[in-house]
């Protein structure tokens, strides 16, 4: 009788283990499923990114080499003499003889007075009222790195929310907030969500130039000047996610 119900307790402690076994490896299956789907996510953003780029990169190479083509002379320099050579530019199918004409006309035609643009955006678009809550959700975004998020998709569902709630600590607002618009708590939707808020909220005004020697920060300390290579005259200002275009 004793060996029996030993070999009964042995049989149940086998199939105990062989239960557990397989709950730890669907676990495991699906936390894996779940960090790759994220980190799919994030390299199909960078190649969003490195496809804009190649793009802005054939625009370029496509203005200089018009830009090649308007040239009308060219000197070949040998030894001390230096040889003028004129080309007949009539017998050139691309030369537009009126090319230098139509510049000019550019020119006065599109004046563009860039500061008086901005302080006119400034003016009109620009208030500085959202940079607490900017601040705000900026921390928050800063608390989940790329290691922070991979641990916690490692996490069971209850365990994770509690730990979010744990990093969050004071910032537990933007997750209330969150949850308000959403019946179960998400990682990737809340990621998603903060990172939506910075860009509706963010107080700096990004302003795109084609000149190197173009600066307009000190009109406003939430001036940002950058350079865009697609710009010819005027400039480009982005502001909370909108672009407004005052360029050729």
């Amino acid at each position: 009788m004793t060996i029996l119900l030993l070999a009964l307790f042995f049989v149940f402690i086998i199939f105990l283990i062989a239960t557990m076994f397989l709950l730890l490896k669907r676990l495991v299956t699906k936390i894996n499923q779940q960090a790759i789907d994220y980190f799919v996510d994030k390299l199909k953003a960078y190649d969003n990114l490195l496809d804009k780029k190649e793009y802005q990169l054939k625009d370029l190479n496509k203005l200089i080499d018009n830009k090649e083509e308007e040239l009308d002379k060219r000197e070949v320099v040998s030894g001390s003499n230096t040889e003028v050579f004129l080309y007949d530019m009539k017998s050139i199918d691309y030369k537009d003889n009126d090319i230098f004409k139509k510049m000019k006309v550019v020119d006065e035609k599109f004046n563009f007075d860039n500061k008086k643009i901005i302080e006119e955006f400034l003016q009109n678009k620009f208030d500085d009222k959202s940079v607490l809550s900017y601040n705000k959700y900026c921390k928050v975004k800063d608390i989940f790195t790329q290691d922070v998020v991979f641990k916690l998709m490692t996490m069971r569902d209850k365990t994770r929310l509690e730990k979010v709630k744990e990093l969050l600590g004071d910032s537990g607002e933007v997750l209330d907030d969150f949850m308000k618009r959403n019946k179960n708590f998400d990682l990737k939707k809340f990621i998603s969500y903060f990172n939506k808020v910075i860009r509706e909220l963010d107080p700096y005004v990004y302003v795109y130039v084609g000149n190197d020697s173009e600066n307009y920060n000190t009109l406003n300390k939430y001036i940002k000047t950058l350079k865009d290579d697609s710009i010819f005259k005027g400039l480009k200002i982005m502001y909370r996610g909108k672009m407004y275009d005052y360029s050729l």
